[in-house]
């Protein structure tokens, strides 16, 4: 019994490495197809999200009962904030596994960050949606998701060197849509 539960845990931790390293079946093969297949994300109301003195603040000003209410609602959307930028993210593994076939050198390097970090990034949001989900049940318990946000500007950063790179006209336009 043990050994059948060890060879299932297993199977579904390759699954989920497979999911995070390849992203979504989203396919996208240049910077142009960004905006129809990505999510915005608002980062300063992400940020505010999960900061810990709001938190503090709410927790001081409020009830015990309407504080857990108002925690597990910020918990929820909060969820939606990581969802979205995991979702991102896999659509990036894809942009950037595309661009780094290219033939200019540089572009090909970027792709490669890009595929990295976007790698990265969708790892650490598909740990933080399970610490949150907890979060959710138990809004007392403090976890720290600061990387998300954090780890998602870099991201938004390397595209949009990218984008400046292959003289692209819709830079703005193409960052907005994550």
């Amino acid at each position: 019994m043990i050994v059948t539960i060890v060879i299932f845990a297993a199977v579904v931790l390759l699954l989920m490495l497979f999911r995070t390293v390849h992203g979504n079946a989203v396919q996208i093969s240049s910077l142009v197809e960004l905006p129809r297949s990505t999510e915005p994300i608002d980062l300063p109301a992400f940020l505010n999200l999960i900061d810990p003195a709001e938190e503090r603040f709410l927790k001081a000003n409020l009830t015990a009962n309407v504080f857990r209410e108002v925690q597990r609602e910020r918990l929820l959307a909060t969820v939606e904030y990581v969802r979205r930028a995991a979702r991102n993210a896999g659509v990036l593994v894809q942009l950037g596994e595309a661009v780094s076939k290219e033939a200019n050198s540089e572009v090909s390097d970027l792709g490669r960050e890009i595929a990295t970090t976007a790698i990265k990034l969708r790892a650490l949001a598909l740990l933080a949606l399970c610490f949150l989900y907890v979060r959710i049940a138990m809004p007392d318990m403090h976890l720290s998701l600061l990387q998300v946000p954090t780890r998602y500007e870099c991201l938004i950063e390397e595209v949009a060197r990218l984008a400046r790179f292959k003289q692209l006209v819709q830079v703005n336009r193409i960052i907005g849509a994550l």
